[in-house]
C-alpha cells in the first residue's frame, strides 16, 4: 500500500498562500505546464482548522496516487462567505485552472453567486444551485442526499395495506445536523406522497418506554433515525425488534466507542462511505490511509478530499458528464441536468455486534 503523504509535502507552487498576499501573478502557462489546482480551505486560526487539515491530507494523498502532474496551491480563507470571491480572484492570479473548495456550506452558497467563470468544484453542497455559473460543480457529503437514498430504500419495503396512521416515524435529535436530517426525511417522504410523523428524541426512561409501547401497538412501515450513534443506541433496544429501522451515517461512530455501541444498534440499516464500509474494495485500497488514526467523522473528510481532487481534475479537462467510482460512493456528474453531483454511498446493517455490508438496489 502506498505510503501516506503528509499535508506539508512541498509541491510545485507555494502552499498556504494567504488571500491578502501582494505577490504578482505568474506569466501565462504554456500547454506543457502542469495543471494548477487551487484548494480553498479554512485557515489555521479558524474553528474549522482541524477539518481543513484532514481534507488537505486527503487531497495530497489523491495527488500522490494520481497519474496527472499537477501544481497544487492551498489558499487559506476565513469563515466569512465574502472571502470566497477574494480567494477565487487570487487563484486566477496564480494561474489556477480549477478551484477546489470552499469547504463550508454558507461559503459554497456564496460560490454559487459568483460570476467568475473559473472552473470550481465545491466541497460542500449549497442549499440552492439554480443560479450557479455553468463552470461550477457542487460536491459534498450532504445529509440531505443520504436522506433521499434512505427514504427510497425504506419505501421499497413499505407494506401495501392502507391505513390512517402515519406510515413512517422520524425520530429527531437535538443537534443542528440531526434536525436537518429529520427535515430531509420528512420532505422526501412528503414528496413521495407518504405520511410521516416527527417525534423529538428524549433520553428519559419513561419517554423511551412509551415510544416503544406505542410503536409496538401500532407499528409503522419503518422508523427513520435522525439521531447520532449514542442516541440511536439508547433508543433502538426499546423498539420492537422486528420493526425496520433506517439511519444516516451519523450512527456509524467508528472506533472503540462505536464497537461498544454496535450491539445496541442491532438491525439498524444505515448508509455510509465505501471508505469506511469497504476498505478492501479495489477503488478504495489504492489510496493510502491517514498516518494518524482518525475518527469516522474525520475519515469522511479525508475521503472527501480524495474524491474532490479527482473530480477537480476531470472538471478542469472540460468533461461535463462522467462517472467516478469514488471512495465516498459512486459519483455521477451531468452538468446539463444539475450543478450537483449525485453520490451513491453504500448500505450496511448492524448485526450481532458487527457491521455487515448490504446490497440495496
Amino acid at each position: 500500500m502506498p505510503a501516506s503523504v503528509p499535508a506539508s509535502v512541498p509541491v510545485n507552487v507555494p502552499v498556504n498562500v494567504p488571500v491578502n498576499t501582494s505577490a504578482k501573478a505568474p506569466p501565462a502557462a504554456d500547454k506543457a505546464a502542469p495543471l494548477a489546482v487551487a484548494l480553498l480551505l479554512p485557515a489555521a486560526g479558524t474553528p474549522f482548522a482541524r477539518a481543513a487539515d484532514v481534507v488537505r491530507q486527503g487531497v495530497f494523498a489523491a495527488r500522490a496516487q494520481g497519474d496527472a502532474e499537477t501544481a497544487l496551491q492551498v489558499i487559506e480563507i476565513d469563515e466569512r462567505p465574502e472571502s470566497v470571491a477574494t480567494a477565487v480572484s487570487r487563484a486566477r492570479e496564480l494561474g489556477a485552472r480549477v478551484v477546489l473548495g470552499p469547504l463550508l456550506r454558507d461559503q459554497a452558497a456564496a460560490a454559487v453567486r459568483l460570476r467568475d467563470r473559473l472552473p470550481m468544484v465545491t466541497l460542500s453542497q449549497p442549499e440552492r444551485d439554480a443560479d450557479a455559473a455553468p463552470t461550477l460543480l457542487a460536491f459534498g457529503l450532504s445529509i440531505e442526499q443520504e436522506a433521499r437514498q434512505i427514504v427510497a430504500a425504506a419505501l421499497r419495503l413499505r407494506s401495501s395495506a392502507a391505513g390512517t396512521a402515519p406510515r413512517f416515524v422520524v425520530m429527531v435529535g437535538e443537534s443542528p445536523l440531526a434536525r436537518r436530517a429529520g427535515l430531509a426525511f420528512r420532505n422526501e417522504l412528503a414528496a413521495a406522497g407518504e405520511r410521516s410523523i416527527a417525534v423529538p428524541f428524549a433520553a428519559r426512561q419513561d419517554t423511551l418506554v412509551a415510544i416503544g409501547e406505542s410503536l409496538a401497538a401500532s407499528p409503522p412501515d419503518a422508523v427513520l433515525l435522525a439521531l447520532d450513534a449514542r442516541d440511536a443506541a439508547t433508543l433502538r433496544p426499546r423498539l420492537p425488534r422486528e420493526l425496520p429501522v433506517f439511519a444516516t451515517s451519523m450512527v456509524n461512530l467508528g472506533g472503540a466507542e462505536g464497537t461498544l455501541l454496535a450491539p445496541d444498534l442491532e438491525g439498524v440499516v444505515f448508509i455510509d462511505l465505501p471508505w469506511l464500509l469497504e476498505p478492501d474494495h479495489p477503488a478504495v485500497m489504492v489510496y493510502p490511509r491517514p498516518e494518524q488514526p482518525l475518527s469516522a467523522e474525520l475519515q469522511r473528510l479525508y475521503a472527501l478530499g480524495i474524491d474532490g481532487y479527482r473530480l477537480a481534475l476531470e472538471w478542469a479537462q472540460g468533461r461535463s458528464a462522467f462517472t467516478l467510482d469514488g471512495v465516498t460512493g459512486f459519483i455521477t456528474v451531468d452538468r446539463a441536468l444539475s450543478a450537483r453531483t449525485e453520490r451513491r454511498p453504500g448500505f450496511a446493517v448492524f448485526r450481532s455486534g458487527r457491521i455487515e455490508r448490504l446490497e440495496v438496489q
